[in-house]
């Protein structure tokens, strides 16, 4: 299969009523042997209650893609259904990063000043609570003290508070900071029961989040490219250190190096510019493979619809560079721009003898 190399043969449908249930999907793909029956069938979301409109289906064999690459366009109800070949790595990135949002801030308990809280930073796209507990692995996590955050559409933000069974914990705590999950360096900071309640609040009250359904774009068969390829905002959204908004504009193509709100410490990264209002961060993912981006950020405009640019971040200068290949390339029918926000990493300074520290 694409990519996978592991024998699994799987197809991605995009463009679903959000009314779909997986019997619908196998009435849709009849004739096409699906893997385990229902089981085979995984619809996303993107947090939960909130449907995608997409789903990924594992089938017997290389006939049954071809099958089911057939019936790309065909309707479901009014809606025309678009249908890919794709792989495992992409279909378990995909749910990976559902079960992340299904994690999130919702389930946090009332935080108290008695606590020990840290807040990580840079946390890899897909993180799990699992990762982050054997990250403090000989520190005492409070139950259910791990909490992943959202950023303004409800994705995975890379952000999570963690609190501890004291104050103590979380002092040890800060010497993780720079540790790695994966291949990414996290930030460590002291946080508090105050700044976990003023997110709490904002949360609620919808400060960051969106009313906008996730695909903007109508897949009725009568009005198939209606506002597809229309233009951008001008405004787009960034987040700067601070977490304050920062505009990210879209027309010259300067991109600094505090553009499109990377985090601190993040220096590998590329601007997309022209993305199909549709796209999603599994379609920016797979634009780069076989090059695997560490974090994605779809960028908004003022009114909340997406203005056709994102940030990329990689793990090191090469892979940024390698990336920028891409530069021209289509996603569909259009063809993307690419600007490079990296560098190389300095030259190690030289290092005097090694002294032996005095016990």
């Amino acid at each position: 299969m694409l990519g996978s190399g592991d024998g699994s043969h799987i197809i991605k449908l995009r463009g679903l009523p959000f009314t779909t249930t997986v019997e619908d999907v196998l009435d849709f793909l009849d004739g096409v042997r699906v893997l385990n029956g229902k089981e085979g069938v995984h619809l996303t979301e993107v947090r939960p209650g909130r449907p995608s409109g997409e789903c990924f289906v594992e089938v017997e064999g290389p006939s049954d893609v071809e099958e089911a690459l057939k019936k790309d366009k065909e309707n479901m109800g009014k809606r025309y259904i678009e249908v890919f070949s794709t792989d495992r790595q992409d279909m378990e990135w995909a749910l990976n990063a559902m079960r992340q949002s299904e994690n999130g801030f919702g389930s946090l308990p009332n935080v108290t000043d008695d606590m020990g809280i840290v807040k990580l930073r840079g946390l890899p796209f897909g993180c799990s609570k699992e990762e982050i507990v054997q990250f403090f692995n000989g520190l005492i996590v409070a139950p259910d003290g791990v909490h992943l955050l959202s950023d303004h559409t409800g994705r995975a933000s890379g952000e999570a508070f963690v609190h501890f069974v004291d104050k103590q914990s979380a002092q040890e705590a800060l010497s993780r900071d720079r540790e790695k999950i994966g291949h990414r360096y996290i930030e460590v900071f002291t946080s508090s029961a105050d700044e976990v309640r003023a997110y709490s609040a904002r949360m609620e009250g919808g400060g960051f989040r969106s009313n906008r359904p996730y695909r903007p774009t109508p897949y009725d068969r009568n009005d198939r490219f209606a506002g597809r390829f229309s233009g951008r905002g001008r405004g787009s959204f960034s987040r700067g250190e601070d977490g304050g908004r920062g505009g990210g504009g879209a027309g010259d193509g300067s991109f600094g190096a505090r553009g499109g709100g990377f985090r601190r410490g993040a220096g590998h990264a590329v601007h997309m510019r022209g993305l199909p209002f549709k796209a999603s961060p599994q379609d920016i993912a797979y634009f780069f493979k076989p090059i695997r981006p560490v974090n994605i950020n779809i960028l908004f405009d003022n009114s909340g619809r997406p203005s056709g640019e994102a940030d990329v971040e990689f793990e090191c200068h090469e892979d940024a560079m390698r990336a920028m290949r891409r530069d021209k390339n289509n996603m569909e029918h259009r063809y993307i721009e690419l600007f490079l926000n990296s560098a190389p990493a300095p030259a190690p300074a030289f290092k005097p003898a090694r002294s032996f520290r005095n016990y």
